[in-house]
Order: C-alpha cells, then structure tokens, then sequence
C-alpha cells in the first residue's frame, strides 16, 4: 500500500476556501456549544429517566436475554455458549463481549448493560452533531442531533439488551471518522491511523451485526465525489480491510476452532435469508420463524446442526429465488413494508412483546402513539427534502443517501422488522435536517438551493 502519495492537488482558490470554511468550523462548534451540551444532557437524562422507568427484564428465549446470557457467560469464563453449555456462533458476539466486558468491570447487575447502553446512545448523539457538520453544515448537524435525542423509540432502546444501541454508535464512528480523513487537504494524503481506526470501529460493528461487514462498499460513491482517484480508493479499502480483519479474524479463528467449521460471523445468516426467501414467506419474521429451519436435523448435534442449517438455509433460499422469480419480484415490497411501517417495537420489547405488561393502558397507548408521531414526522421530513439530495453534489450529503440505500437493500435481501430500522434512524434525521433548516432559514422545504459550504 502506498502512504506517500498524493491523492489530488486542489487548486489555491479551493484551499483558500476549504481553510476559511475550517475556520468557520472553529467559531460554530463554540457557537452551538451551549446548544450541543443542552442536547446531549438531555438525551442522557431522558434515557436514564427511561431505565429508572421501564421495569424491564430479560425474557427467557428471545434475542435480548440471550445476548445477556451469552454475556453472562462470557464473563464468568464459560465461553460463547447456548443454555445448555454448548459452543455456539448463532447470534453475532459483538454485543455480548461488550456486555462481558461491563460485567467482568462492574458486575453483572442488569443496570451496568441499561447504563452502557445510556452512555452509547448519548454519545451517538454527539456523533450524529459531528457528521451532519462535516457532511450537511453546523445547523443541520445541531438539528439532527436534537432529533435523535428525543426519538421515542431510540430512548426506549436503551433498556433492553439489544444490539440496537452498541450496533448504531460503532457504525457511526466508522463513518465519521472516515469523513475526517477525507476532508479537503493540500496534500490529501491518505491517514492510515484515522482509516485503521475506521476499520477497526466498523470491525466492532460487524461482529455487532453483521451486515457491517460491506459498508466500505457503500463508500466508493463518496470518495469518488470527494475527488479520490481509483487508485487511492483500491489502498483505502485495503486500510480498512485491515482494520476490520483485526476485529473479525479472531472471532473466525474461535468458530473454526469451536464449530469446527468456516463460519466468518454468526450461523444465522443463513437462516434469516431463508426467512425472506421461501414458500411460506410474507416479508417478514413471519409466524414461525425460521423455527422449520432451526429445528431440522434432530439427528445432530447442536454444533453440526447450527453449520448444516446455516448452508443449507443460503442453498433453500436460492433455490427458491431462482424458481419463483414471480414472487421474489413481491416480496421485495412486502419487506420494505415491514421494515419501514411503525415505529413500535422499541416500546414492545421493553414490555416483552405483552410478557410483562408494566404499563397501564392509556400510558401504553400515549407512548405507542408518541413514538409512532415522531417517526412518522421524521420520515415526512425525510421526504421532503428528497429534492435537496439530488440537486447538491455533496459527497458527505451522498454518504448519507449511500448509508440509507444500503441499510434498506440489506433487508430487502433478508427480511423486514421494524426493529430492525432503529440504527438507521440518525441518518434519516440528519437528511430530515435538511428542510428543517430551509425553513428555519426563511426557505420552502422542498426547493433546490446552493447550500452553505459544510463544515469541514
């Protein structure tokens, strides 16, 4: 990899511009710093008042006890393991090694995971803050970070052992800090330290949630707008790779190790696109599950049975793409449904799913309605101010549009849960940023504009 050569050259009246508008930079993060902490402290508080709030607990056999219990686990020595003592590489471990981590350092009281949880959520506002203002400008970044701090939804995620929370703020730094990297120079030189720490953040991501693993993909787009050659993006894929393998390549190592088998990640991908692809499928999690799948394959043992079903559910899914291409042409839709059409399971899963009720019925009610009005106000903004994506040549601003395609082609490819849109959401508020701050400026929301300049 070459790490002395020049990306591009900018011109001098360019650079005179890039250093006035970092010097800009400087003067608005003092300006809105009264505006940030008020943010950011509220986003603390009113997910620490929701942890003292919501009595939450771990139910038996869902996805959030069982990444507890994995953790649990973890921390005690016992390895990566199902109830009944098992090696396992089901479930992503990301969340569980961060929860271990906390349990081995605090206790495995259920407050350490609520509390890390409080302290990822809020600085993800603040990451949210610092990418709206290097990728839209100062106002739209104060503005998507005041959104995402009062989501209903997101706040409700906070108490409940889901991967959610950690998933959204790694993904976040990954891409922040490549937007750090890329920022205009004199000598654009590629930073092997801030692209090694992107990879590293979108490794964490990955094993969080797999579907990480491609995002430096959805990153071309923007370096190519930023006016990086072919050749510097080949090297800055490389770096990332790297960072991201230094994360993974343990983990794979332990599933060869454990499972005897080249598992990269986790044993469900092929199970969750089983569930989107096959006869009985409706686009999303539907009655069963992937429960036919799962269960099959009595005659082996949980580690062989976990491998076996993992192949086989990639094989079934494809046989039946390919043989009801009619079907696949619907199903695409039915997923978007599910994916995008309310915004209640935040709220669910800290009642678990009606498995302990701790809400009375008009305040069960509010809340689901509050958190449905929000996302709903947020997408219709999100919608409007499709026409100021298209007619700015941004490269941050097609970052953003970039992130938001490929979260939704990812579960086009699998399946839809509105779960499953919760760590999309601060890019969603930040392009809802975007005719907020038109209007806020004097401007109708849906007219194409030249931008101010972000600040960089």
């Amino acid at each position: 990899m070459q790490t002395d050569s020049v990306d591009v050259i900018a011109p001098p009246t360019f650079l005179a511009k890039t250093r006035a508008v970092e010097a800009r930079a400087e003067a608005t993060i003092r300006d809105h710093a009264r505006w940030l902490t008020l943010i950011l402290g509220g986003a603390f508080l009113l997910r620490l008042i929701w942890m003292a709030f919501s009595q939450w607990q771990p139910m038996p056999d869902d996805d959030a006890f069982r990444y507890d219990f994995a953790a649990r686990a973890l921390a005690d020595g016992r390895g990566y393991i199902h109830i009944d003592g098992t090696p396992t590489a089901f479930w992503p471990p990301g969340y569980s090694l961060l929860l271990a981590a906390a349990y081995r350092a605090f206790g495995q009281g259920l407050e350490v995971a609520q509390l890390l949880n409080i302290a990822l959520s809020t600085a993800t506002v603040g990451l949210v803050y610092l990418i709206g203002r290097r990728a839209l400008g100062a106002r739209h970044g104060l503005v998507g970070a005041a959104v995402v701090a009062a989501f209903p939804s997101l706040i409700f995620f906070t108490a409940v052992t889901l991967s959610e929370v950690a998933f959204t703020f790694f993904a976040l730094l990954g891409a922040y800090l490549l937007l750090l990297e890329t920022r205009p120079r004199e000598h654009r030189r590629r930073h092997l330290p801030l692209l090694l720490a992107a990879g590293l953040a979108l490794g964490l991501a990955s094993l969080v949630r797999g579907q990480a693993l491609l995002l430096p993909v959805v990153l071309i787009p923007f370096w190519l707008r930023s006016g990086v050659s072919w050749p510097r993006i080949g090297d800055r894929l490389v770096a990332l790779a790297l960072g991201i393998g230094l994360i993974v390549a343990p983990w794979s190592v332990r599933n060869v190790i454990q499972m005897d088998a080249p598992v990269l990640i986790s044993t469900n991908a092929g199970v969750d696109f089983w569930i989107g692809h096959h006869e009985a499928a409706t686009g999303d999690f539907g009655p069963t599950g992937g429960d036919e799948l799962v269960f099959s394959h009595p005659e082996l043992d949980s580690v062989e049975r976990e491998v076996r079903i993992n192949t086989e559910g990639f094989r079934k899914g494809l046989d039946f793409a390919i043989s009801n291409p009619k079907d696949e042409l619907v199903l695409p839709f039915k997923k978007l449904f599910w994916l995008y059409y309310s915004d209640e399971e935040g709220l669910k899963w800290n009642e678990g799913h009606g498995g302990q009720a701790f809400l009375d019925g008009w305040l069960r009610e509010g809340l689901l309605g509050l958190s449905n009005v929000y996302y709903f106000s947020v997408l219709v903004l999100f919608v409007l101010g499709m026409p100021l994506w298209f007619s700015l040549r941004d490269p941050g601003r097609l970052l953003l549009i970039s992130l938001f395609a490929y979260w939704t082609l990812v579960h086009v490819v699998f399946f839809g849960d509105p779960r499953f849109h919760a760590p999309i959401m601060p890019v969603v508020a930040l392009l809802a940023s975007l005719p907020l701050v038109a209007v806020w400026s004097g401007r109708p929301p849906w007219a194409a504009q030249t931008p101010p300049s972000p600040e960089r």
